[in-house]
């Protein structure tokens, strides 16, 4: 027989249950919602998860339009959370300035720690992206070394890139009438660009090895890497979507390693120190000059591959927009290229040494840079220590971003910031005016991208080559928006071009 008083105490004792989850739930929100004084405002946040479903949710690929809602509601430096770690984000040139140029060095390392899959990824070597102190500095240099030996500005490295145009032009020819896929043309070239620099080898653009190249490229630009929930908990990579879609990108980044291990090692067989070819005969000059765990083999690799993920996307979407604003703007491209006519003509290919006679056509790539935000937030920083910044404590081990795509079309510095005006950086003269510091295409301080010298050849020589000899019009019926894709990268909308011949 059943005792009624069992049933009864078995009943308190689940609601005992209960009750003290509830509670400990209370108690914990409640803990989790204590933040220190004086760190920067910023939304409600859930315990465990933090702000994380904002940003995984309806903000997805729209991470530029969320934080200029949290800018406008909580000022130019707020908060969030990343699960539960602080996330402070600099939404304004004078506390990017503050953080990232008066305090280079308390805002000049990567928070390798505080992100798991680069943490995994940087087991062999954090490669010049990740690097930290001087570990970062040799690494840095060796970087350098390679764009400076190897003719960045000098006429080596300009003829490879016009070959490279070459390429671009004569594809353009036999497409005419056909649409044009030009973030797909752009990679192409400019990751050829960069297999010159670092393997002083071009490739064609259906081989094999090269199309493995670029697919870890692709990927690697298309995903919220910095914001996907695994870094906070690794335990997600068991479940079996994460885990195979993981296990993939892992096997196409060993692919591409093992490919970089293998001209590693051809070139060790042939290597003459008197002929200094690209990055991997540098890393050979320094081992045999220098006794430093840095510049290992392993993370040789590591850089080699940093250099291709910085190189290659960024430039070939800078190119990307540049093309949609040519067509979005006929009447641009039409001032651009009447300055190409009366500055070269048609008899022969741009140089870099024309660029100081083409101020249009270079206001108007910097404007590309200004609008098109190809970079819309830096890379993320992270603090050595307790500091202020624009009066607002920034904790120790806090994850820090800038937000230049705000800076760049921020009307407290840019005249109707919304509309594509090349004028903007043109004095009364009709001559580039000197940039303004807030614009950082390629970030700003310490840590921002090495190879800006590079990029900006291959923008100008590229894009006024192309300029030269066709015209740009949209291949389709429906003119696409000019609100981007909001990853690593700023994508363009999808669009097509069709390329006639002048």
């Amino acid at each position: 027989m059943i005792d009624l008083w069992d049933i009864v105490s078995a009943f308190t004792d689940v609601t005992t249950i209960l009750v003290a989850l509830v509670v400990f739930l209370v108690i914990g929100y409640v803990i989790s919602k204590r933040e220190r004084s004086g760190i920067p405002p910023g939304p409600p946040f859930w315990p465990i998860v933090g702000n994380m479903l904002d940003m995984l949710g309806k903000h997805a690929g729209k991470r530029h339009r969320y934080y200029a809602e949290l800018q406008e509601k909580y000022g130019d430096v707020f908060r969030i959370y990343f699960g539960d770690q602080l996330l402070v984000v600099f939404n304004d040139f004078e506390s990017i300035e503050e953080a990232f140029i008066k305090q280079k060095d308390l805002f000049s390392t990567r928070p390798i720690d505080k992100l798991w899959m680069m943490k995994q990824l940087g087991k062999g070597g954090n490669g010049v992206i990740w690097a930290n102190g001087q570990d970062w500095k040799n690494v840095r240099r060796m970087a350098l070394r390679s764009l400076r030996d190897l003719g960045v500005g000098k006429s080596a490295l300009e003829e490879q890139i016009k070959e490279e145009t070459k390429i671009i032009l004569d594809f353009l020819t036999k497409s005419e009438g056909k649409p044009i896929n030009v973030h797909e043309l752009m990679m192409k070239a400019t990751t050829n660009v960069i297999s010159i620099v670092v393997f002083s080898k071009r490739y064609d653009y259906g081989d094999p090895e090269f199309q493995q190249i670029l697919k870890v490229l692709e990927d690697g630009f298309s995903d919220m890497v910095f914001f996907t929930p695994v870094h906070r908990f690794p335990m997600l990579r068991f479940l079996p979507f994460i885990a195979s879609k993981m296990l993939e990108g892992r096997n196409a980044i060993m692919t591409v390693e093992q490919l970089i291990a293998q001209h590693i090692e051809k070139r060790r067989q042939v290597f003459d120190k008197k002929d200094i070819r690209d990055l991997i005969d540098v890393y050979f000059d320094m081992c045999a000059k220098e006794s430093t765990n840095t510049i290992s083999e392993s993370n040789t690799r590591r850089i080699i591959l940093d250099l291709f993920f910085a190189g290659s996307d960024t430039t070939a979407t800078t190119l990307d927009w540049a093309f949609l604003f040519m067509v979005l703007h006929p009447e641009v491209q039409k001032k651009c290229q009447d300055e190409i006519d009366s500055v070269v003509g048609d008899g022969r290919m741009v140089d870099w040494s024309d660029k100081s006679k083409m101020p249009y056509n270079e206001a108007t790539l910097l404007e590309v840079q200004r609008l098109g935000n190809a970079l819309p937030m830096s890379l993320p920083h992270t603090t050595d220590k307790d500091t202020i910044v624009k009066g607002y404590l920034i904790p120790e081990g806090t994850l820090v971003y800038a937000n230049l795509y705000a800076c760049h079309l921020d009307s407290r510095y840019w005249n109707e910031p919304l509309k594509f005006k090349p004028e903007r950086f043109l004095d009364d003269s009709g001559n580039v005016s000197k940039p303004p510091a807030t614009l950082m295409p390629f970030s700003t301080g310490p840590r921002m991208c090495p190879g800006e010298p590079l990029a900006r050849m291959e923008l100008f020589l590229i894009f006024i080559n192309i300029l030269q000899r066709f015209s740009v019009t949209f291949s389709g019926t429906e003119k696409p928006g000019s609100d981007g894709f909001c990853g690593m990268r700023m994508a363009t909308p999808e669009y097509t071009i069709h390329a006639t011949r002048r």
